[in-house]
């Protein structure tokens, strides 16, 4: 009896252990599981500990340092980036949107 073989959006087999991506949102990480049923082959990935179908992942062969490192900010830094983001950031509540029963 053959085990089925997975592959990735590209045709490229997977197996636990492969190291892939979900590019929608950039989540990066190991498969841990596969398994196959009537909706199709899926693969649980160790970083969102979510199951992905197969064809929408897709293997890469390296991990950038940079994804893998420890971050530390100062309170200065920090403080500084929420200012920027206040910027976009509504500064009074609108009700216009608001809808009630009465």
């Amino acid at each position: 009896m053959s085990e089925k073989e997975f592959t990735d959006s590209a045709g490229n087999t997977l197996h636990v252990g492969s190291f892939v991506i979900y590019y929608p949102t950039g989540t990066r990480g190991t498969i841990t599981e596969m398994i196959s049923d009537d909706e199709g082959t899926w693969a649980l990935v160790d970083k969102t500990n979510l199951y992905y179908k197969t064809e929408v992942l897709r293997t890469i062969s390296t991990v950038r340092d940079k994804e893998l490192e420890e971050k530390e900010f100062s309170v200065e830094e920090v403080s500084e980036k929420l200012e920027k983001q206040k910027e976009f950031v509504p500064t009074e509540m609108d009700h216009s949107n608001v809808e009630s029963g009465g």
